[in-house]
């Protein structure tokens, strides 16, 4: 183990820094004005993919010839716009699930069904931590802290004004102050498996057990987009399962196109965000928007993002959606 002992770099240094290693800066004054706003530190990360790389594929020092800062910050620029595409039909869903969950869970359980403990599962031990998880304290921790944290709010102040018992609003007021976090962990952790697969047909999934993996991944990418952390060719920690779709009315990938998936990459991701889309928004304009930010910004290698060769051709990717779902 050694000491870190490295000083910090004035914004002219770090200039300095990338020229020695073959940058090419057209325009000094504009490129401190972007590392003054955007950090050398977070910009590293969108100058990989124009590194030098060894025998082993390791990146070196060295920028390949004739790679410009303008090739970097244009990379930069794109995830920045991809975040918030993805952030916007993610939220898009996140109102779905809400909407779907209270609604489902009110109409067999009543108005308080979040109050209802025998609804979910017992608190899981963690051996490894030593520790338990109880899903429903948690959402009511939650419930209680956001209550007592806007009671300026006019549906929170109007229901305390007016009833005492139940001490809580009813879930379409409660469960709309919860977080994606803790919709995704009710799904999971709903005791009866109808009602999770009931949610789950609501967005077209069959197999609960694929809509809960996938509400954990799309609450992942939301984590990513909305600490502005880097999305586009990440490699994705919470791994979504493969889904060998059977229902006739939601196009989705083909069984040899999910076994060959790179299923950690932003490519499935962003197919599974255009599949429950289909039910969400079937007009949605997401292909189109992403369509035209490769445009703007063709310095982009969909390689690093899993895209396959053919992805524009496939049914999901190619314009506009003509499903059959009613809305």
């Amino acid at each position: 183990m050694r000491t870190y002992n490295k000083p910090p770099k004035t914004f002219d240094e770090q200039i300095q820094i990338l020229e020695n290693r073959g940058l090419v800066i057209n325009d000094r004054a504009r490129t401190k004005r972007h590392l003054s706003n955007v950090s050398y530190y977070r910009m590293s990360a969108y100058m990989l993919p124009f590194k030098k790389r060894d025998a082993s594929g390791k990146p070196l020092d060295e920028f390949v010839e004739g790679t410009t800062w303008d090739d970097v910050y244009n990379l930069y620029k794109f995830d920045r716009k991809l975040r918030l595409l993805v952030f916007d039909a993610i939220e898009r869903i996140e109102i779905a699930l809400r909407t779907q969950v209270i609604y489902q869970l009110s109409h067999k359980y009543g108005s308080h069904w979040q109050n209802q403990k025998e609804l979910f599962m017992p608190a899981k031990h963690n051996p490894k931590t030593g520790k338990s998880y109880d899903v429903f304290a948690d959402v009511q921790n939650h419930i209680n802290d956001q209550l007592n944290a806007n009671k300026r709010a006019v549906f929170i102040e109007h229901y305390m004004s007016t009833y005492d018992n139940p001490p809580t609003p009813p879930s379409w007021m409660s469960v709309e102050l919860l977080y994606f976090s803790e919709l995704s962990k009710i799904c999971q952790n709903l005791k009866s498996r109808k009602d999770r697969t009931d949610i789950a047909a609501a967005f077209g999934i069959a197999d609960e057990t694929i809509f809960c993996s996938w509400l954990h991944t799309l609450n992942y990418l939301r984590n990513i987009c909305a600490h502005h952390a880097r999305l586009w060719n990440i490699e994705i920690d919470v791994n979504p399962k493969k889904y060998f779709n059977k229902n006739q009315n939601y196009i989705w990938l083909s069984n040899a196109e999910i076994q060959s998936a790179q299923t950690r990459r932003l490519y499935y991701s962003l197919c599974l965000i255009l599949y429950l889309l289909q039910s969400v928004n079937p007009n949605t304009k997401f292909r189109e928007h992403f369509r035209q930010l490769l445009e703007d910004y063709p310095v982009v290698k969909l390689g690093y993002m899993g895209f396959p060769k053919d992805w524009e051709q496939h049914p999901l990717w190619a314009g506009k959606i003509s499903c059959k779902i009613q809305k």
